[in-house]
């Protein structure tokens, strides 16, 4: 089940792609989101917000960064910026801390301490 739908991504970007184009990127980004920190919970608000920033930024990553039309021109600004570090900062939410034991050390009690006085 994807985390989000195509209508969901329309809320954030305005873009001519179909319904069924939208979905082929929403499970490009449904597969990384899986990839980096594993399979989530379809209900989780974030996961979708998630999915839908990867979406959106796959999308407005393909169209020019502005247009004009006559004297109106329109720029993108740093809405990549933007998504990006709300991306990473969902990432990091999500990403597990890996602890590890470089090595084992047994320690002698009887060497431990010092013979009391």
């Amino acid at each position: 089940m994807p985390y989000c739908t195509a209508s969901d991504v329309r809320l954030i970007i305005n873009t001519t792609l179909t319904d069924a184009e939208i979905e082929n990127i929403i499970a490009l980004s449904d597969a990384e989101i899986d990839k980096r920190i594993g399979p989530q919970s379809a209900s989780d608000p974030l996961i979708k917000k998630l999915s839908m920033l990867l979406t959106a930024k796959t999308i407005k990553t393909r169209q020019p960064q502005s247009f004009a039309v006559g004297e109106y021109r329109e720029d993108a600004g740093n809405i990549l910026e933007v998504w990006d570090r709300e991306i990473q900062r969902i990432f990091r939410l999500y990403k597990s801390v890996s602890v590890q034991a470089t090595e084992y050390r047994h320690i002698d009690e009887s060497k431990r301490y010092s013979q009391e006085v």
